[in-house]
């Protein structure tokens, strides 16, 4: 296999007449091309998790900011899957994966086995409250039983119930706990945030995602 400069050359290109951002970018290029099939293919299904789940993060806060619930809590289950299915690429196979569906405790605790850090058990609750919003996406449940649904921005903002009289079932998570979420998935991933907002320029897109977000400098 031909090494970078080699490579250059063969495509007709002198290193010393490109700026720095070209070589990056012509780097970038050849490590593709030094990349196996399966290895591109697996690149492939990593960047559609990634992108699909940021889209899910952007329009997830984008209707909780509207106050559409319980779909902000749906949507929101959908960007922590996708992104924690783009992690797993190359740990577990798609195959797999499809097995595991919507399960997020499942690709949580796959997520965690791989890190090996019990620090990460912080984010259990968050898990878990994500996963009962998946138990709404059908209505059955709700015309059964009744939902409370909150939007929640920080945690500050949790309220507790009172009285004794038998209520619906609540479903709420703390937006800022999924913000601090997906910012550890992709840094232990060593994904850069910045790379996944790059196709998303609508204004108030990138406002949903900045409102209320601790991390707001970290994506735009």
């Amino acid at each position: 296999m031909e090494n970078f400069e080699e490579w250059l050359t063969s495509q007709q290109m002198n290193p010393g007449q490109l700026t720095p951002a070209d070589l990056e970018r012509l780097r970038r290029l050849y490590d593709k091309h030094c990349t196996t099939a399966p290895e591109r293919k697996e690149e492939g299904f990593r960047d559609i998790f990634y992108d699909c789940g940021m889209q899910y993060y952007v329009a997830a806060r984008f209707a909780a900011r509207a106050g559409l619930v319980p779909i902000h809590g749906n949507l929101f289950h959908h960007a922590i899957e996708m992104c924690l299915k783009a992690a797993l690429v190359g740990t577990l196979t798609v195959a797999k994966m499809r097995q595991i569906s919507h399960h997020l405790p499942a690709l949580w605790n796959r997520f965690k086995e791989k890190e090996t850090d019990p620090a990460l058990a912080r984010f259990d609750p968050t898990i878990q409250a994500l996963e009962e919003f998946e138990s709404i996406r059908y209505p059955d449940k709700i015309v059964d039983e009744g939902m409370l649904v909150n939007v929640v921005w920080q945690p500050e903002h949790v309220t507790a119930s009172s009285g004794s009289a038998k209520r619906p079932p609540k479903y709420e998570v703390i937006i800022a706990d999924i913000d601090n979420l997906v910012i550890e998935v992709l840094h232990r991933a060593s994904v850069d945030p910045r790379s996944l907002v790059i196709r998303i320029h609508d204004a108030a897109a990138r406002e949903a995602l900045a409102y209320q977000n601790p991390y707001a400098m970290s994506w735009l």
